[in-house]
């Protein structure tokens, strides 16, 4: 009974301690990430942090992405992992049971995150290492030190490229010059 009742405790403490605490977002505001980074049928979710599995579910199903959710709370994982399966979405939806930290991103078209600002700024050097030069992140509430690529301030959410094309010095990413 003692190990159950450590093990509960942990489940809620050690999220805290890793990345933020569980604070789900609603779906409203899920959507609103998702059409604001634009995910387009058939590429790859990333949800860092995805707690009950409900970016990972509604990308899946509403926009026709595949999705995988990175959870490190085993009762929050399982419990993902069973709505995904008991919804059908096996073939398109996954969550893993492990640390974001440790799970290779570079298949993430678009990467979204709800998370403290310190997590976010111990993230960045992976996002930067890992994501593909097209890659969108999508930050609710919380935002990262990159230029942002589209923002709705009243939802709290904000998209950024951590890796934007090479652009020459003084040029913004997709600003191109005109002739004067």
């Amino acid at each position: 009974m003692l190990a159950a009742a450590v093990f509960v405790c942990l489940s809620f403490v050690l999220p805290s301690l890793t990345g933020a605490p569980w604070v789900p977002s609603s779906n409203e505001i899920v959507r609103k990430m998702l059409l604001l980074s634009k995910v387009k049928p058939g590429e790859e979710v990333y949800d860092l942090g995805s707690g009950d599995g409900r970016i990972v579910i509604i990308s899946t199903k509403e926009f026709g992405a595949k999705s995988t959710g990175i959870e490190i709370d085993v009762f929050r994982a399982f419990y993902s992992k069973l709505l995904i399966r008991l919804l059908g979405l096996g073939g398109r939806a996954r969550v893993i049971w492990s640390s974001f930290y440790r799970v290779d991103l570079s298949r993430a078209d678009v990467v979204t995150v709800y998370l403290l600002p310190e997590t976010n700024d111990k993230l960045m050097p992976k996002l930067e290492r890992e994501l593909r030069p097209t890659t969108r992140v999508v930050s609710h509430a919380f935002r990262f030190d990159w230029q942002l690529i589209d923002s709705d301030d009243g939802a709290r959410i904000y998209v950024y490229n951590p890796r934007p094309s090479a652009s020459p010095p003084g040029v913004l990413p997709g600003v191109q010059d005109r002739p004067t």
